[in-house]
């Protein structure tokens, strides 16, 4: 804040959030509500509101120093239970950097150039620092994202102006250093390209080309965007000649890349045209869009206007519209995370490469959105929490947002509050579902019809459905029997019981078969339900499945959300599954279930055996009790299993919660995610779904699932490098397994935590587990897990003095792998090898098994894999005597951790850069490196921290 030219203290941080927010929606009343929740989040004291009135007298005396005591305040008003700061457009940084851009904007879209350079210029000079920097709460989060963004696209306008202006040798610099600093953001590397053709540096233009393009394949396994190769083949086809002014013509126009992900348009979409248009208008500036319903109401439309206006706009975003249901009001709503995953998979991001951490999730989506225009369809959301991460950066990409309550704090988003439909409306749309003959026939009973509705949309749907699939009834009998009901639900709120009154209404048209099958269908806590899974649910064929659930779609009873795949609206869902509960036998609602339950571990078994088909499954022993998909390869395998796996992890903890369903089946089905973890793609969610099956078994006495429950949330611990918070878990597990007599999944429970026991260095531990479980794996003819047992011990071998013996483990393990095809295990067993290899001397033996599984692990598309192989090749240079390329491959590993949320990659990768730099006499660089390794090796509890300490004192 300036007084003039001098800067004006404002004081706490908290008084600082407070200000952040009335400043970014200046002249708009903002209510208590929303500054507590902006500037504490979830984690406000019983006192917040006392301690905002505080910051806002403290705000006051800064903003009128010389007002009088019980003078009315003419900058920061109370207005209602809010306030509004009233500042001139002018006096805001913010406002006239995105005035100034703007106009640039415009001046470049009409030709001129220089004078939308020196906006832009004007623009970026009011910038000092970053944005909101130190200032705390969930808003500035947000907003600190979006400024950034803002700052960065009016850079890249700064510099391609400077290039049209023929400037391409004062931007190369510039523009050097902002692709350093933003490798992912390919709208930089355009302008890079664009400003060496114009120097007339044809080969350097396309190495900067080929440099992105080799990164993205190695780093995120993706392709660069239409843009890049576009422009690339324009550089070749123009020559070095082309003239400097022509550097916007180079940029070749973005196209769809087929990433269309949205729900089918409704054929007989009606009335909301004023708020269509509205939305339209802010999708056509690239706006973030909040759609929002009014008190909380559901069946209000709002998925229906925000998908119809979605499809309206498509040509408006070439590069693809995304689509998540968010799934807000249920008891487990989508996890960002989750969602971020299916995101960058559909951009893509290959599974194996996708960060571990939310926060660098969410980077890379924003990074990959950047350059692209892209419509994002977020659909029912539970709060700004939960979008938080979903939302893109950059102003080319879009929006759409649809929740029961208004999302405050959701800064210039176009705010659509929607009611219910307008009466004309609201006939329109009986008319066309029901006929004109029939409605003006029945005009006054038709006007019955709609109120008893309640002019709500998915209401009035249902009723209209009903009415047209029974052309011999009239509306009057229909508006009698809404009167009706309506009287007997007198309990209800008004909306509710149009709500409630229709749905009943709405199955009176159903036969028995399908009355079934739309209460069945809800049982399932899952998001979707494919036709295979409805199959099962209803103990049908699959074509008089799909058949049933395209009749309820007919009905407005289900909707279909992709081919062969269908959802509940969630009011409709509880509803089913009340009149399930109330009028479906106990009996028949658990054997529902419990054939899906087989039905899905079915066709995970079958994804584990084509994802490891070496190694013995660790569950039941038994065949499964009912068929499922079956898989070609083990892609095809691990495609259904990262697809499904939200669906999956959800029936475990429903089946867990349910004292009538299988904690066998249920443990079974928790097992077969294990190939996920195996090739670092751990299933988000897992730890949850584990922990909620283990106790539930603990309670029950079922020793078996607690046990396998128990062995998966080690695993997924100890994944995380927390070996020491993992190990009493996996200790349970082995304890149970020998009380069972469980050899097959004790051997898997000794490899696990003989592994960490390996990194604990408690090698009398690891010896003695892996040596048990090479004995069982043995005895079971298992060669996948005899393979894994193998190469680990030939590590504790080392670690105990017995190289020969490790170095012969570990070549078997080898043999092993390449004789059965299993690629995952070849690539560990190589590693393990190399470890060997390198502390006995045999140096070219550790540098080919190093290079090998690399190789192997890029081709599962393991990025935690890939930095684990990168660090342990950092080590071996550092061991031979070649610094350099050790502080390389170090630096690739490290990226690599530190996009993934990747600790013990990331402590390991920083080691070695710490060992890369000492030997090259760098002892600054090299202490930064080991105080980073040593801080991140003590929180996770693991010994290299000692180690690392050491090094730091020999400095």
């Amino acid at each position: 804040m300036y007084d003039g030219p001098a800067e004006v203290p404002v004081g706490a941080p908290r008084v600082q959030a407070v200000l952040a927010v009335l400043l970014l929606r200046a002249r708009t009343s903002v209510s208590a509500r929303e500054l507590i929740a902006a500037v504490w989040g979830d984690e406000a004291p019983p006192g917040a509101l006392g301690s905002l009135r505080t910051h806002v007298f403290t705000l006051r005396r800064l903003l009128e120093p010389g007002r009088a005591p019980r003078a009315a305040a003419r900058t920061l008003l109370t207005t209602g239970d809010g306030y509004t700061l009233r500042v001139a457009p002018e006096d805001v940084d913010l406002t006239v950097f995105e005035l100034r851009t703007a106009e640039a904007l415009r001046d470049r879209a009409a030709g001129r150039a220089e004078r939308a350079r020196s906006l832009l210029v004007s623009a970026l000079d009011l910038w000092r620092g970053g944005p909101l920097a130190g200032v705390p709460g969930p808003y500035a989060d947000a907003q600190r994202t979006r400024l950034e963004e803002l700052r960065l696209s009016a850079v890249e306008a700064r510099w391609e102006a400077e290039i049209a202006l023929g400037g391409h040798d004062n931007a190369l610099g510039p523009l050097r250093a902002l692709a350093a600093e933003h490798p992912w953001r390919e709208r930089v590397h355009e302008l890079l390209m664009t400003a060496l053709h114009h120097a007339g540096r044809q080969a350097d233009a396309l190495d900067v080309h080929a440099r992105v393009r080799r990164a993205l394949a190695e780093e995120l396994g993706t392709r660069p965007g239409p843009g890049l190769d576009r422009l690339q083949q324009k550089i070749l086809t123009a020559g070095p000649g082309r003239r400097a002014g022509d550097a916007t013509g180079l940029r070749a126009p973005v196209r769809s890349d087929g990433s269309a992900r949205l729900p089918q348009d409704t054929a007989d979409f009606t009335g909301r045209n004023d708020e269509a248009d509205r939305l339209c208008t802010a999708l056509e500036s690239g706006r973030t869009v909040a759609l929002s319903a009014v008190s909380g109401m559901g069946g209000i439309g709002k998925t229906a206007l925000a998908v119809h206006v979605a499809h309206r706009m498509r040509h408006r975003f070439p590069d693809g519209q995304l689509y998540a249901d968010l799934r807000g009001t249920d008891p487990r709503p989508a996890e960002p995370m989750e969602v971020l995953g299916r995101f960058l998979r559909v951009l893509g991001v290959r599974a194996g490469h996708l960060p571990a951490l939310p926060g660098e999730r969410a980077a890379l989506y924003r990074s990959m959105l950047a350059t692209r225009r892209v419509l994002v369809l977020l659909d029912n959301a539970r709060d700004l929490a939960q979008v938080r991460d979903l939302l893109p950066g950059a102003p080319g990409s879009a929006v759409l947002l649809t929740s029961r309550s208004r999302l405050a704090g959701l800064t210039g988003a176009t705010l659509v509050d929607l009611g219910p439909m307008a009466p004309a409306e609201a006939l329109e749309l009986l008319t066309r579902i029901v006929g004109e003959r029939r409605v003006s026939a029945e005009s006054e009973a038709a006007a019955e019809v709609l109120d008893a509705c309640g002019r709500l949309p998915l209401a009035l749907r249902i009723v209209a459905s009903r009415l047209a699939a029974r052309p011999d009834h009239t509306l009057a009998e229909t508006a009698t029997l809404l009167a009706d009901e309506r009287r007997r639900l007198g309990a209800f709120t008004a909306e509710d019981a149009a709500v409630e009154t229709t749905f009943r209404l709405g199955m009176e048209p159903l036969d028995a078969e399908h009355a079934r099958a739309f209460r069945l269908l809800a049982l399932p806590e899952v998001p979707e339900v494919s036709v295979p899974a409805a199959a099962a649910l209803l103990a049908r064929p699959e074509r008089e499945a799909e058949e049933l659930c395209e009749s309820l779609v007919d009905l407005s009873l289900l909707e279909s959300v992709a081919p062969g795949r269908y959802r509940y609206h969630d009011l409709l869902r509880l509803f089913a599954r009340q009149t399930a509960v109330a009028e479906v036998p106990d009996h028949e609602r658990t054997a529902a279930l419990t054939r899906l339950l087989e039905f899905a571990l079915a066709t995970a078994l079958d994804a584990h055996r084509a994802s490891l088909p070496d190694d013995l499954f660790p569950g039941n022993a038994a065949p499964p009790r009912s068929a499922g998909l079956v898989f070609t390869g083990p892609r095809e395998a691990t495609a259904w299993l990262l697809d499904e796996q939200s669906s999956l992890l959800g029936l475990v903890e429903q089946a867990a919660g349910d004292a009538s369903l299988s904690l066998t089946v249920c443990s079974d089905l928790l097992l077969a995610a294990d190939p996920l973890g195996r090739l670092g793609a751990q299933p988000y969610g897992i730890e949850r779904a584990a922990r909620t099956l283990a106790e539930a078994a603990r309670a029950a006495g079922h020793r078996t699932a607690e046990a396998r429950a128990l062995y998966m949330l080690g695993g997924s611990v100890q994944h995380r490098f927390a070996m020491r918070l993992g190990a009493p878990v996996l200790d349970r597990a082995i304890e149970l397994c020998r009380a069972a007599g469980d050899r097959t999944l004790l051997a898997h429970v000794l490899i696990t935590r003989g592994g960490g026991a390996l990194a604990l260095r408690d090698f009398t531990t690891a010896h003695a587990m892996l040596t048990e479980a090479l004995t069982h794996g043995r005895a079971l003819a298992s060669r996948g897990t005899e393979a894994y047992a193998l190469g680990f011990l030939g590590l504790a071998l080392l670690a105990t003095g017995r190289a020969e013996e490790g170095l012969a483990h570990c070549h078997e393990a080898v043999a092993i792998t390449r004789a059965t095809g299993d690629v995952a295990g070849q690539a560990n067993a190589l590693h393990n090898l190399a470890q060997v290899c390198l502390w006995t001397g045999r140096t070219s033996e550790t540098f080919d098994s190093l290079h090998e599984s690399l190789r192997l692990w890029r081709q599962t598309g393991s990025r935690f894999r890939e930095g684990l192989l990168l660090g342990a090749i950092a080590e071996a240079h550092n061991l031979s005597g070649r610094p350099a390329q050790a502080a390389e491959h170090a630096a690739r590993a490290r990226d690599i951790a530190e996009a993934r949320g990747d600790a013990g990659i990331l402590a390991r990768a920083l080691a070695q850069l710490g060992h890369a730099h000492r030997a090259q006499g760098d002892t600054d660089e090299a202490r930064e490196h080991y105080r980073r390794a040593e801080s991140v090796f003590r929180e996770l509890g693991l010994p290299d921290a000692d180690d690392v300490a050491r090094h730091l004192r020999d400095l």
